[in-house]
């Protein structure tokens, strides 16, 4: 599903280029999750964010389901996005003057699929939202938003979720209900996912974890009693 080969990744910042990605090899299969872990400020969102192809390589190879995604257009890049991934982030990203149910909708409206509403509707039913499904997101908690953006990442039955710390802004509990409502889907629907996070022991749960330090990609071992 992801093939990242000898990838490289700078920013030039007040005349100084800054290091971000050395040399990263990544592997990750289709169904497989694979969980990031590292400090802040480590790379990790640009990672994610080189995957989706809103960033690109200074050096290296990125392909995604077969495609290589170096040299391509925006256009093409932003195709493969509707057509192959589901991203999560933290803060939500959801529309405010849109209901729940016209959020989910809109991936399928933007690329044209027939019955969005419907296909919308069973999403949230299965993130148990059916009855939020007219509310605003500034009418819901917090944890009924970010289950409204996982709706919106799995409703056009992506090969590919990037989960970018999707508990961050949640407590505790919430977020721990959110992650089981995430791996549930993902394992379900046998969808690859790139998990950012700062929780080692849901870390734990992925099928591999690495760690991102110093702009080097390095696999971590399993713990004993994983969660």
């Amino acid at each position: 599903m992801i093939m990242m080969s000898s990838v490289e990744y700078a920013l030039v910042h007040a005349g100084r280029r800054l290091e971000i990605l050395r040399g990263v090899e990544l592997a990750v299969a289709a169904g497989e999750i694979v969980a990031l872990t590292g400090p802040s400020g480590s790379g990790k969102s640009s990672l994610l964010a080189l995957i989706a192809g809103v960033e690109h390589p200074t050096a290296g190879s990125i392909r995604v389901g077969g495609m290589e995604l170096v040299g391509r257009s925006q256009d093409e890049l932003a195709r493969l996005r509707r057509s192959r991934m589901g991203i999560v982030f933290q803060d939500f990203h959801l529309i405010p003057t849109l209901t729940a149910l016209e959020n989910v909708a809109l991936p399928l409206e933007l690329s044209g699929t027939p019955e969005a509403m419907d296909r919308a509707r069973l999403m949230l039913d299965q993130v148990g939202l059916r009855d939020r499904a007219d509310h605003r997101p500034l009418e819901m908690s917090g944890g009924e938003q970010q289950r409204v953006a996982i709706a919106r990442a799995f409703v056009a039955r992506p090969a590919l979720i990037l989960a970018d710390e999707p508990t961050g802004n949640l407590d505790l509990e919430t977020g721990g209900r959110i992650m089981e409502l995430l791996f549930r889907l993902a394992r379900s629907w046998h969808a690859a996912m790139v998990l950012v996070t700062h929780n080692p022991e849901l870390a734990d749960r992925a099928d591999r974890h690495y760690r991102l330090d110093g702009g080097t990609l390095q696999k971590m071992a399993p713990r004993d009693n994983p969660s």
